[in-house]
């Protein structure tokens, strides 16, 4: 256990330093980034130094709780419900459990209180959930009929696009949004591991490649039913209640005696979230156990890695908020009088580093390396991940600029990443579509979204349409770009195999007959050469 602690602890100061270095360092190379007008160390950038600690620390226990529980849950039940051979019960269950897991998904939460701070966020937390759900059960159905995952992934995006065209576009970024933040923290690990478990005991020749995909397809569930919603939705409903997180967004921290009670609110509140977000997958699993029946040392390590998750994500949550919102919101209203310049190289640098951070997203390729027995390693993923993330925060800085609409971004980049999934194996397919889901974590909506809408709020002196439009959309944005990502790795993969196996066949090609070698064959008893 101890080893096991250090080494993810190693892992995760290693994924969440590199964030905190960069923005300690512009604190004190210039006074345009510093965290507290007029200090060096105010309360803000105390704040956030302390919640170096409970990054570090929630992020190990729940990458640790994520492997012994959520992941063991999903492919438990993913298994045991295969075997019952009754496609019905499997997607009915499908349903309930994608359903439940999103209500109580930490991300989504973030995202609605940003929305509808002072409305019924649940509304769209509830929408967004009801869209996973169902395509958990599509995307179940589609591995036990062995349907390939790129002709739902069509039909499933062209539906979206359909619905578009009836809804306002002002509810695009809000649209992806959602669809970026159902598939984090919580769900992510108990979705894949579920398609694991279904994947092992239907088995087939496509075993491998039906492993994955499940993430992918629950994260377009949000965009068809939220979409559907913003078909109906007044906007000036949106605006009456976005105009009070205008007026929260703007408080800061002017003095260290706001610091006790900034913690203390947000320990009860990240608790809350955490207890709500926990609830519906332990009474799942202790109810479904009453049939399963697991005992002893397996029912005791699941146990462990529940407490492990909930206090994992609590204080990963507790450092994620206090830390990281404050600076973010101060830093997006700053380089509103920088060099436009600036705030892309930040963008593309931030989006890179902060990917290492998201705990889903170690959980993901944790599972890949798995599954393909190393094949795909590991640290691979990563870091096409990375770079893939940093182009999304890169392009989204650019369209905030310059005032480009979000959808010319998301459909050039569907665009090409279908393109290039019937060039590669499906198993990079459906890898990269789970990507989009797992690289929009906690930090991204406690970071990035308060890094634009900060910046938004104060370059178009509040205007809530703005806000609405370019506020929002990173968290969308950063899902797609990953799908690029992960299949230009299957692009390379592919490509480099194939020049290995040229470069052995020519070794192997001979430049003249005379180096062929003539054996000895008998024809009616005679020896002769052939």
């Amino acid at each position: 256990m101890g080893k096991e602690f250090l080494a993810k602890f190693k892992e995760s100061a290693l994924s969440i330093s590199p964030i905190l270095i960069l923005l300690i360092i512009l604190n004190f190379a210039s006074t345009q980034f510093r965290m507290d007008q007029g200090s060096l160390a105010g309360a803000t950038f105390t704040t956030f130094c302390i919640s170096a600690v409970p990054l570090i620390f929630g992020m190990t226990l729940f990458n640790m709780g994520a492997e012994k529980a959520m992941g063991k849950i999903g492919e438990v039940v993913g298994t045991t419900l295969t075997k019952k051979k009754s496609l019905a019960l499997l997607a009915i269950i499908a349903l309930l459990l994608g359903t439940l897991i999103t209500v109580a998904e930490p991300d989504l939460t973030v995202l609605s209180q940003r929305l509808l701070p002072s409305g019924p966020n649940w509304l769209i937390v509830a929408i967004a959930a009801i869209g996973v759900g169902a395509m958990l059960a599509v995307a179940v159905v589609r591995v036990i009929l062995q349907k390939s995952i790129k002709i739902w992934l069509v039909i499933a995006y062209g539906l979206v696009f359909a619905l578009g065209c009836m809804a306002d576009p002002d509810f695009f970024p809000i649209v992806f949004d959602s669809g970026g933040a159902t598939t984090s923290a919580i769900s992510s690990p108990f979705i894949i591991a579920f398609g694991v478990g279904i994947a092992s005991v239907r088995g087939g020749k496509n075993a491998e490649d039906d492993s994955f995909g499940y993430a992918g397809l629950c994260s377009l569930g949000p965009l068809i039913s939220v979409m559907l919603l913003g078909i109906f939705l007044d906007k000036e409903f949106i605006f009456q209640n976005l105009g009070l997180e205008m007026e929260n967004m703007a408080t800061s921290l002017e003095s260290f005696s706001q610091v006790g009670p900034f913690y203390a609110d947000q320990t009860v509140s990240c608790l809350l979230d955490v207890t709500l977000s926990m609830a519906p997958i332990v009474l799942f699993f202790f109810l479904y156990n009453f049939f399963l029946r697991l005992k002893g040392k397996d029912l005791l390590s699941i146990v462990i890695g529940l407490v492990y998750t909930f206090v994992g994500l609590w204080i990963f949550l507790i450092g994620a908020n206090t830390g990281f919102i404050p600076v973010a919101t101060s830093l997006g209203r700053n380089f509103v009088s920088l060099n436009p310049a600036l705030f892309l190289l930040f963008g593309f640098a931030i989006g890179c580093l902060i990917i290492f951070a998201e705990p889903a997203v170690h959980v993901l390729a944790d599972q890949v390396a798995e599954v393909t027995s190393g094949t795909i390693r590991k640290g691979q993923v990563l870091i096409f991940l990375a770079i893939g993330t940093g182009f999304s925060v890169f392009f989204n800085v650019l369209r905030v600029l310059y005032d480009i609409p979000i959808i010319y971004f998301i459909a050039t980049i569907y665009v090409i990443g279908f393109v290039l999934a019937f060039l590669v194996p499906d198993i990079y397919v459906s890898i990269a579509f789970d990507s989009t889901g797992v690289a929009t974590g906690t930090l991204s909506s406690c970071f990035l979204l308060p890094l634009f809408i900060g910046f938004t709020s104060m370059s178009t002196g509040g205007s809530l349409e703005k806000v609405l439009t370019d506020g929002f959309g990173i968290i969308g944005m950063i899902s797609t770009m990953p799908i690029i990502a992960i299949e230009s790795l299957g692009l390379y993969g592919k490509i480099k195999t194939k020049l290995a196996y040229s470069k052995a066949l020519r070794k192997v090609k001979e430049s003249d007959d005379s180096q062929v070698i003539h054996l000895p064959v008998l024809v009616k008893g005679e020896e002769k050469h052939a």
